[in-house]
């Protein structure tokens, strides 16, 4: 007789040696089946025909129901064979070994494979990215936290005034533009401030710009539309109707004011009377003119300025006392092509042309000489700061991140085309001419007065020599016979100068 080997027990049914169950060993083979063993220590298992138990592979645990080892709690299996037998256990991607269980990636690593190596750094792929949850797959997880936007050239950039700090993930091509904001295209690091906010409406898309509005800063009008006195784009459907108001308006205030005079007229006891009258009503007049005037060029002068939406409307009724022919006419609608160059030329050459017909005509006529001096004052007075901004405005350039150089008043206009030096000669003569020249003549015309202009009010009222001046010296007391050259020259530092 020969006894049985190792892991076997004999059967005397069969008169044979048979292997012994799973999860029980013999070591020098048994006599019967009860002399196959149970594996004695937790945990341990054996194949059919074992001659001892062992321990479960790494990361494995013994299930006493399946009586098979079976991966550890946050372990899976892989390569296991067509039966499910075998394999190894191993972390899932995502996650990673730490101590004896798989632990979800932490954020800002991420790992693409299965195993148990270490999630890797999401700042080896983009400096300063991070994951927005836990357990990342693949590093296309890593994007730039709130605050932070990738450039494109493998780091994460702090977001710049203007750039939405509440997004996670931007990217430079999807940088959310704040309202107000406004950047040249998606390539670009450079976002500005707009000169109208309301016309900016930020975003992520190529477009910033509210409906009408494009161009640098949104500051240009697409065609069928025009710009209106707060510099905002409206069809020209409203701007037809907007002139027509205009025309109702400027009729209105011209009957009210004829009305006036005539009241007076009728009512004054003797012309003396009326005449302190209509000087009230003169003075008092431009005085409001004046201050109207400064305030409707608020837009102009600081165009980011927020202001309550009634007030905004009479501002646009303000506009009328600019005196600007573009602004009160819409020409975008009727002259797309009239740039501010042809703007500014049109404004200056007319106001020329009609001082100096009424100049001409006082000297040809000499019964209205007066008159028509005192006109063609008036007029300068009228419109200076008008059209001191208009000349103003030939000569400030901005330069973008594109390369280009556009003029701040028209930017459809490079300053790097030629002709450009012309149009700055052109701006510096009418410097001479305007801001510098009207406010030297009104100097030099009251100075070579003063001795009259001194007299007192009743007798400087008889003087004809300087009636023509009326206009300059009137509103003020003999001894001040000078403001008048002082007053301009606020008005033009508080709208063309800062505009």
């Amino acid at each position: 007789c020969e006894q049985c080997l190792t892991g076997k027990y004999f059967d005397e049914e069969d008169n044979d040696c048979k292997p012994c169950p799973k999860n029980t060993f013999s070591l020098t083979g048994a006599r019967n089946r009860n002399g196959c063993e149970d594996c004695r220590n937790e945990g341990e298992y054996s194949q059919e025909g074992a001659g001892y138990c062992q321990a479960c592979p790494q990361y494995m645990e013994y299930d006493e129901t399946t009586k098979k080892c079976v991966c550890l709690a946050s372990f899976i299996r892989i390569g296991r064979d067509g039966d499910g037998n075998g394999g190894t256990c191993t972390c899932k991607p995502g996650e990673t070994l730490m101590g004896t269980k798989c632990h979800p990636c932490e954020k800002a690593k991420w790992k693409a494979e299965e195993g148990v190596t270490s999630c890797s750094l999401c700042s080896s792929t983009l400096e300063d990215s991070i994951t927005e949850d836990f357990g990342s797959t693949s590093a296309k997880d890593c994007k730039c936290p709130k605050g932070t936007y990738d450039d494109g050239k493998g780091k994460c950039e702090v977001v710049k005034d203007g750039m939405d700090d509440t997004a996670f993930g931007m990217c430079l091509e999807n940088v959310t533009v704040d309202p107000g904001f406004w950047r040249v295209n998606s390539d670009s690091t450079d976002v500005r401030e707009c000169h109208v906010s309301e016309a900016c409406t930020g975003g992520n898309s190529t477009n910033y710009c509210r409906e009408g509005h494009t161009g640098p800063y949104c500051k240009l009008c697409i065609d069928g539309w025009t710009e209106d006195p707060l510099m905002l784009c409206k069809s020209c459907e409203n701007s037809t109707i907007d002139v027509i108001m205009t025309i109702v308006i400027l009729v209105l205030i011209a009957a009210a004011i004829g009305s006036l005079v005539y009241v007076s007229k009728k009512k004054a006891r003797n012309s003396e009377e009326h005449r302190k009258t209509v000087k009230r009503f003169k003075n008092g007049g431009k005085i409001i003119f004046a201050g109207a005037q400064i305030t409707a060029s608020l837009p102009s002068v600081i165009p980011a300025i927020t202001l309550p939406n009634n007030f905004k409307e009479a501002l646009k009724a303000a506009s009328i006392l600019n005196i600007d022919m573009f602004n009160m006419v819409s020409v975008g609608c009727w002259a797309g092509s009239v740039n501010y160059y042809s703007k500014a030329l049109i404004t200056t050459l007319t106001i020329i042309a009609i001082c100096g017909v009424l100049i001409l005509t006082g000297q040809l006529v000499k019964k209205h000489r007066s008159k028509c001096f005192t006109s063609a004052i008036a007029i300068t007075y009228l419109v200076l700061p008008t059209v001191t901004t208009k000349i103003f405005g030939l000569f400030p350039c901005d330069e973008l991140d594109d390369g280009s150089e556009m003029l701040r008043k028209d930017y459809t206009i490079s300053c790097q085309d030629s002709g450009r030096d012309f149009w700055e000669a052109y701006g510096w003569l009418m410097v001479g001419v305007f801001p510098i020249g009207v406010i030297s003549m009104y100097g030099f015309l009251l100075w070579s007065k003063r001795a009259r202009l001194k007299k007192p009010v009743e007798q400087r009222l008889k003087e004809e020599e300087i009636t023509p001046l009326l206009f300059l010296w009137e509103p003020y007391k003999p001894e001040f016979w000078y403001w008048e050259v002082i007053e301009t020259g606020r008005r033009l530092m508080m709208t063309g100068v800062l505009s």
